[in-house]
């Protein structure tokens, strides 16, 4: 890995001292909540790609789609369900 990431740095996180059951770390909620945003997309959320390319392409475009929505977010209308027929 460091050949081919020569900037990043792998980190292991553990439980902190003294602790006992579930403690969550704020970095891992960070990326675990980035995976679920990606799994959204149902091109995402399934292996249709047969090269890790594209399926990396694939997450780069659904993030985009994420950037921009965020920026200039859609109003969707209200949902009403459909009269009954008379």
């Amino acid at each position: 890995m460091a050949t081919h990431r020569p900037t990043w740095c792998l980190e292991v996180k553990t439980r902190p001292e003294g602790s006992t059951g579930f403690t969550p770390l704020r970095q891992r909620w960070v990326v675990e909540r980035t995976n679920a945003w990606n799994g959204r997309d149902r091109r995402n959320s399934k292996d249709y790609e047969r090269k890790p390319t594209s399926s990396a392409v694939m997450i780069q475009m659904s993030n985009i789609n994420l950037m921009l929505n965020r920026l200039s977010p859609r109003s969707y209308p209200a949902f009403r369900y459909r009269q009954q027929a008379a």
